[in-house]
């Protein structure tokens, strides 16, 4: 691909094949071309044309695969968390239990004490999206609450950054101020002390 007329993207070389291999054979008798060679220059076109739609619809089948991956860690992956949470606090439930089970979590050098999540917010596609660094926690506990209001409500436990909020807006065409705090979680127990509040106005 060193020659200037030849596209890079691969867009341009299937709309750049189409177009070869539909006009070639209307310069074959300038060109000196036999109706054979015309026809392997077509034949060049349609493999060029069909590497490249290949390799699209496997790029979209491996993100599809990806996305399903994602997914599959932070419900499935979620679930398990909750049920491994539940299991600790089984009476039969020990360390030794943990061990073989691998659900114990070394944390060297990590006060649990003193952590303190950071987080933020932005608007994002219609949704208010929190973005945070687990810092050594496995994630956070999220809450929130409607500007001037007292009690957090919880929101989510969530082990991937960012976290997408969807909102409905209780009056249409009137926006909503939310205030956002959090929790690091270790070991499915909720660690430290509250990040600081950030807010958000939805529906501005």
């Amino acid at each position: 691909m060193t020659n200037s007329f030849f596209p890079r993207k691969d867009a341009d070389v299937v709309v750049w094949a189409n177009n070869y291999k539909a006009k070639i054979g209307l310069h074959a008798t300038e060109l000196g071309l036999t109706q054979a060679q015309v026809d392997a220059e077509v034949a060049l076109c349609n493999n060029l044309i069909g590497a490249v739609n290949d390799a699209n619809v496997q790029r979209n089948v491996l993100k599809s695969l990806v996305e399903a991956k994602n997914l599959a860690i932070n419900n499935q992956g979620g679930g398990l968390r909750a049920e491994i949470g539940r299991h600790k606090t089984a009476t039969g439930y020990t360390d030794a239990i943990g061990q073989d089970l691998d659900v114990i979590s070394a944390h060297v050098g990590f006060d649990v004490n003193a952590f303190k999540p950071k987080i933020s917010t932005e608007l994002f596609g219609g949704n208010i999206r929190i973005k945070f660094r687990k810092l050594g926690a496995d994630g956070i506990n999220l809450y929130h609450r409607k500007k001037g209001t007292t009690v957090w409500l919880f929101l989510t436990r969530t082990t991937k950054s960012p976290f997408d909020n969807h909102l409905v807006l209780a009056t249409a065409g009137q926006p909503e101020h939310w205030e956002y705090r959090a929790f690091g979680v270790i070991n499915d127990n909720e660690i430290g002390i509250a990040s600081d509040i950030v807010e958000a106005i939805f529906g501005g």
